[in-house]
């Protein structure tokens, strides 16, 4: 019944959003939608269950924290902007019927990914399960892992946001700080902190938890094969600059830049 339950509020919440959109004539608001949904899913989850353990109290908590922050950063960012590149792009593409395609290419797709990925905050809540020293053990590695990732994403975010705000930077490629060391280090971030929410889920060393692996290893593929890096590696690929800047700097997982 829970996963009913989330299904049914995470069609209302897009729907609500796809209307905004419409309203707005601005798709990127999906964007905004993406660390708000995890939210519901996670609060959902834990009212409806009423699960109030440690792991489940926990998972909650790190979705909010990682939720609400990206769901602020994107939304202060795109709110009055125009059209982010990919949607005035999937518009020129379509031409006809643009807002069915934008509700079910763009808001039911990313709604269908977002359920997927969000298996593990569904299923620790879904198993009751007494903590061992074992499953402490597991919470304390699995929240330390997600800080990692929150600090990749949360303070790589702000060194571009810092490095486009310095109109002496027009043009160049930042490859200082974080990105020093991954050419995409707020999704590598983002990607290790879906495994994280997955290992605490896992405290309960329940087979069923297991099962919420999918949730890390689909967002993982989409941001390095899908939606993530392709998009802005292909953006830059006539740019010189970037490919010298390529050719010694990690793709995804952090590693010493090369001489």
């Amino acid at each position: 019944m829970l996963f009913l339950v989330n299904a049914l509020a995470l069609f209302v919440f897009f729907n609500i959003f796809f209307i905004i959109a419409q309203i707005k004539k601005n798709n990127g608001i999906a964007d905004m939608a993406w660390g708000l949904g995890f939210v519901v899913v996670a609060i959902t989850s834990l009212l409806y269950q009423g699960d109030y353990s440690i792991q489940a109290l926990a998972v909650t908590a790190l979705v909010l924290l990682w939720g609400l922050r990206l769901f602020f950063y994107i939304g202060l960012r795109n709110w009055s902007k125009p059209e982010d590149f990919r949607y005035v792009e999937m518009r020129k593409k379509w031409k006809t019927n643009v807002k069915l395609k934008a509700y079910f290419i763009v808001f039911m797709l990313q709604m269908t990914f977002l359920y997927i990925i969000s298996l593990p905050i569904q299923l620790v809540n879904l198993v009751e399960f007494e903590l061992t020293m074992i499953g402490y053990i597991i919470v304390g590695v699995g929240v330390f892992l997600w800080l990692v990732g929150f600090y990749f994403e949360a303070v790589g975010d702000q060194q571009l946001k810092n490095f486009k705000k310095n109109p002496e930077n027009k043009g160049k490629i930042l490859s200082t700080g974080l990105w020093k060391y991954t050419r995409h280090p707020n999704y590598f971030g983002e990607a290790l902190m879906w495994w994280s929410v997955w290992i605490v889920s896992m405290a309960s060393l329940s087979l069923t938890n297991l099962f919420g692996i999918v949730g890390p290893i689909f967002i993982t593929y989409l941001l390095l094969y899908v939606s993530g890096v392709p998009l802005l590696e292909k953006k830059y690929k006539e740019n010189a600059a970037f490919q010298a800047y390529a050719k010694k700097t990690s793709i995804f997982f952090p590693l010493p830049p090369k001489k």
